[in-house]
């Protein structure tokens, strides 16, 4: 005969019952703990994608920022361009209003001599001009030597350092009589007495090319711009370079390990360019 079955006592039900409805808190504090976990993966996946969005926007702005970029370089680079050419047209522009004019150092001028413009010019053209139209006069070059209003437009002082001779500037009345004066300088200019100072050869107011080392008594070059002279005294400063002069405003030079006439091309290039 099989045993009897035992029947839960009723403390045994209320046993069981209490660690079913603990396992339930269990589950649901776990629950709204997950709940809770998602809430925040959601976030997290919000704010990630306000990020992302975020970021393919900068993207955006900053492939348009390049192309901004790349357009002002190439407006800086135009812009540029102009600038020089502008640059190098004033520059032709007044070196072609130059070309009848020249520099002349050294000529003693009393304060009336300064002050009345004719009588600057009759003092350059006797001391600076008349013995190089002489020498043409005896080499068959001219017939005569023409008067100081025939020879000059004018003649006009320009600021210089107290108890020195002031710089002068004098236009010719034709670029024919200013080329004659360059062409004759040479041989028929007033000198002084040589020194082993002044043998620097091809210094504007040196000697010129002259053995015998004796400098220009007032030495005239031409009238150059701005630009274009500060250019040659960079020239002059440079240790290879042998020797600067001008032609019609148009610099020249020659470098001491060589024998050719080299030409500037541009004022406005940089002096490493002009050497290469």
């Amino acid at each position: 005969m099989a045993p009897a079955k035992r029947q839960p006592t009723e403390t045994g039900a209320a046993a069981e019952a209490t660690n079913i409805e603990s396992s339930i808190q269990t589950i649901l504090k776990d629950l709204a703990e997950i709940k809770t976990q998602l809430s925040k993966v959601d976030l997290l996946e919000e704010k990630l994608d306000k990020l992302q969005r975020a970021l393919d926007q900068a993207k955006t702005e900053n492939a348009a920022l390049k192309k901004d970029n790349e357009k002002l370089k190439t407006d800086l680079a135009n812009n540029n361009k102009l600038l020089l050419t502008t640059q190098h047209n004033t520059d032709s522009v007044e070196r072609h209003q130059r070309s009848w004019s020249v520099r002349i150092q050294g000529v003693p001028l009393t304060i009336a001599e300064e002050r009345d413009m004719g009588l600057t010019m009759q003092k350059v053209h006797k001391l600076v001009f008349e013995p190089i139209l002489k020498g043409a006069v005896s080499s068959g070059a001219i017939r005569s030597v023409p008067d100081f209003e025939q020879l000059l437009e004018s003649a006009h002082v320009l600021p210089g350092k107290t108890g020195s001779a002031k710089p002068i500037i004098a236009r010719f009345r034709t670029r024919f009589w200013k080329n004659l004066c360059f062409k004759h300088r040479k041989e028929h200019a007033l000198r002084t007495t040589p020194t082993a100072a002044n043998r620097k050869d091809g210094r504007p107011g040196g000697g010129d090319g002259n053995p015998s080392g004796a400098k220009y008594s007032f030495p005239f070059c031409d009238d150059l711009t701005k630009t274009a002279f500060s250019k040659l005294l960079e020239l002059q400063a440079d240790p290879s370079v042998q020797s600067v002069w001008s032609i019609n405003g148009c610099l020249r030079f020659k470098l001491k390990n060589s024998p050719s006439v080299r030409k500037v091309h541009s004022v406005f290039d940089p002096l490493s360019e002009i050497l290469k």
